[in-house]
């Protein structure tokens, strides 16, 4: 009876316990591909076989970049794997460690208003390798301590602790726009989410806009550190965000790096340099004089909604996909006096793109 009921219970874990079972990366590329290489004392492309151009293109931006526009971030110089993906629909591109690597999506984006028309390799070769050269410069004190006990992941923990992910991204953003004729520090829609929280009277705090919220829009840290970053290097310099981020990533001071770091080289503190950015841009932004938007449809305020890549008919109405944090993403067909018909629900995709025709 009790080894029964001994069964029985095992048995019941096993069932609660799940776990996620993983094989073998494998890419997702066909075995046919033949792959080719350049090789350059600061970064190894690599690509398949009629992308040569591309290949050479990344490798010539990537060793101009660490040639010549170092002094912002630091020169340290880890040569890192590049690999150039055209097998996919995905736009996008990383930069990790655990192994130190980098892949670029080719594939480029459909939505202009969100990235702007930046050649798309040239955009990815700007900001991908800024994430490189962060990653260079930040091995260093505690962090380099963690990647000689611990490897590559050890750095990965040990910067993700002492410099937030706001930085790795501003920085970034604030490479791709002051190197190119584009970037999203240029882009009017990039800054919409921070504009429109002004204009409607909210006054988040800092943790709010740092962190997130499901309960109330909050745009992306992706914004946020692009402003702090900007509004830093405007105040105090170029070299401001240089000198904090390898304090930091050194554990200067041992708790709180970031936030000692900013005090030290800022003179105020970090809470202060914050409210400070914030109000900076609030001033500036108050000083504009936009058109009052007029809106089709009902304003929602109890919740954000989104109306995404808007599709006229013949007939005056408006197909758009709407999607919100209350409900399920769905297609539908707006008419001209503003009501609103359901088509269907959106399936699982990685992006918002959708086509129409025929309707």
């Amino acid at each position: 009876m009790q080894q029964g009921l001994c069964n029985i219970f095992v048995l019941t874990v096993f069932a609660l316990f799940t776990i996620i079972a993983r094989a073998q990366q494998f890419g997702g590329n066909p075995s046919s591909i033949k792959w080719r290489q350049i090789n350059t004392d600061t970064a190894r492309v690599i690509f398949p076989t009629g992308l040569e151009s591309a290949g050479e293109r990344v490798a010539t931006i990537i060793h101009d970049l660490q040639k010549n526009h170092t002094s912002t971030i630091g020169s340290r110089l880890r040569k890192i794997n590049i690999v150039l993906q055209d097998q996919t629909t995905i736009s996008n591109a990383y930069v990790g460690l655990g192994p130190y690597r980098s892949e670029f999506y080719l594939f480029a984006p459909q939505n202009s208003f969100a990235l702007g028309a930046l050649n798309w390799l040239d955009n990815l070769s700007l900001h991908e390798y800024r994430h490189a050269e962060q990653y260079n410069n930040f091995n260093v004190g505690l962090s380099k301590a963690a990647s000689a006990l611990f490897g590559q992941q050890g750095q990965a923990l040990a910067n993700a602790a002492a410099v937030p992910n706001w930085f790795f991204e501003g920085d970034a953003i604030f490479n791709e726009t002051s190197l190119s004729t584009q970037g999203r520090g240029r882009l009017p829609t990039f800054f919409n989410g921070y504009k429109s929280l002004y204009l409607e009277g909210k006054k988040y705090s800092y943790m709010k806009l740092r962190n997130g919220s499901l309960r109330n829009y909050v745009p992306g840290h992706y914004e946020l550190g692009y402003l702090l970053v900007g509004y830093g290097r405007e105040k105090y310099g170029p070299e401001l965000w240089k000198k904090v981020s390898h304090n930091a990533a050194s554990f200067k001071p041992l708790f709180y790096p970031w936030q000692g770091a900013v005090k030290k080289y800022a003179g105020v503190s970090y809470k202060q340099f914050a409210a400070d950015a914030l109000t900076f841009y609030k001033q500036k932004w108050q000083q504009e004089n936009g058109q009052v938007t007029e809106y089709l449809t009902p304003v929602q305020k109890n919740y954000v909604t989104n109306y995404k890549y808007p599709y006229i008919n013949s007939n005056g109405s408006v197909i758009v996909l709407k999607t919100s944090y209350r409900h399920i993403h769905a297609f539908y067909r707006i008419s001209a006096d503003g009501n609103e018909k359901k088509i269907g629900v959106r399936d699982i995709a990685n992006d918002d793109y959708f086509s129409y025709n025929n309707g």
